[in-house]
């Protein structure tokens, strides 16, 4: 009850420039609907709208000179990760360095250009994925005769928020020295290894090539055993596990490689965690929402992106081909922090 005679508005109102002023808020005047970041949109990027705004990127934006690397981000809304395109021409390097922020690397086009990871050099192909755990010195080379084109994934938005965001750059030059065999991930990663890596803590960079991803997706397509475990809600997929624990890809981060068969249309669910998704092969439609859908439709190196708990189908539109689809979630981190939900028909 007031003691002052000032109405209860009046002493609200002061209360509020008390709090003000020692730097406290009292969450009984918070609108919790409004005030915090706008929620994340769905929304697509068709490749024939982005390429030619790369292309003209690389005519203008010199690296080196404007920038240490041409990266083309993409406004998604995440906070937890991001997605862009990463271009380097015939001729170019992107120098040595590294940071806090895991990254992924999905090759879209070009032929012969290379990541060199912590000193192993790999050569990148379309549909291969490159893999940079956080603090893994990285550059990037193209000597070949055609652009190389990636898409990039890290988890930035989230390292930002945890004010957790480093950054160094290679001193002993512009490139680091390739010190190790080229395959040497691949041949030392092997489900029969050396003892030493079951006590390795820090992930190692890896390269899972289009060859073998694209094999065990046409074996889990057509092998009778696998299709009993095809996903209602997903179709054929398949999680890129991290070689040394067999857990996701990233702490931060799993990738995922998925089939539609032709004419497939999934059931509906939805889940906490956010995804981003680039079209590999084929051609389809996400529907998302039950009640005034939103329908993206989708074709080959188009990327889009999937707010949490929303409601959506898969659709391949095509009655002959196989659609395929790769993509990066944040689903670990909602699991590491009991987050995770998800729901389906």
């Amino acid at each position: 009850m007031s003691t002052t005679g000032q109405s209860h508005q009046e002493e609200m109102q002061a209360l509020r420039e008390l709090y003000d002023k020692v730097g406290l808020r009292g969450y009984w005047d918070m609108d919790r609907r409004t005030g915090g970041p706008a929620p994340i949109q769905p929304k697509i990027w068709r490749w024939r709208d982005i390429y030619p705004a790369l292309q003209r990127a690389a005519a203008i934006v010199r690296l080196g000179e404007d920038t240490f690397r041409r990266a083309n981000g993409m406004n998604t809304g995440s906070r937890t990760i991001t997605a862009g395109f990463q271009y380097v021409a015939p001729g170019e390097t992107a120098a040595a360095h590294r940071h806090t922020a895991s990254a992924l690397r999905f090759v879209v086009q070009g032929h012969g250009g290379y990541t060199t990871s912590d000193g192993e050099q790999m050569i990148m192909e379309p549909g291969d994925l490159l893999t940079q755990p956080n603090w893994t010195w990285h550059d990037h080379s193209n000597f070949s005769n055609e652009p190389m084109i990636w898409l990039d994934g890290l988890d930035a938005g989230l390292v930002r928020y945890l004010e957790a965001n480093f950054h160094e750059n290679w001193t002993e030059g512009e490139m680091q020295p390739v010190i190790k065999p080229l395959g040497d991930s691949q041949q030392r990663l092997t489900p029969v290894r050396s003892p030493s890596f079951g006590k390795v803590t820090r992930r190692a960079p890896y390269h899972y090539r289009w060859s073998d991803t694209l094999r065990a997706l046409n074996a889990a397509a057509g092998s009778e055993a696998a299709a009993r475990d095809a996903s209602p809600y997903d179709g054929y997929i398949l999680e890129y596990t991290d070689p040394i624990s067999g857990g996701h890809t990233f702490v931060t981060i799993s990738c995922r490689i998925q089939m539609l068969l032709p004419g497939q249309t999934t059931r509906f669910h939805r889940h906490t965690s956010t995804t981003i998704y680039h079209g590999v092969a084929g051609a389809g439609m996400i529907r998302i929402d039950k009640e005034n859908p939103v329908e993206l439709s989708w074709g080959e190196k188009d990327t889009f992106i999937l707010p949490p708990w929303r409601w959506h189908q898969h659709c391949n539109t095509s009655a002959t081909q196989p659609a395929i689809l790769f993509s990066e979630s944040d689903l670990p981190v909602l699991e590491a922090l009991d987050l995770y939900r998800e729901d389906g028909d």
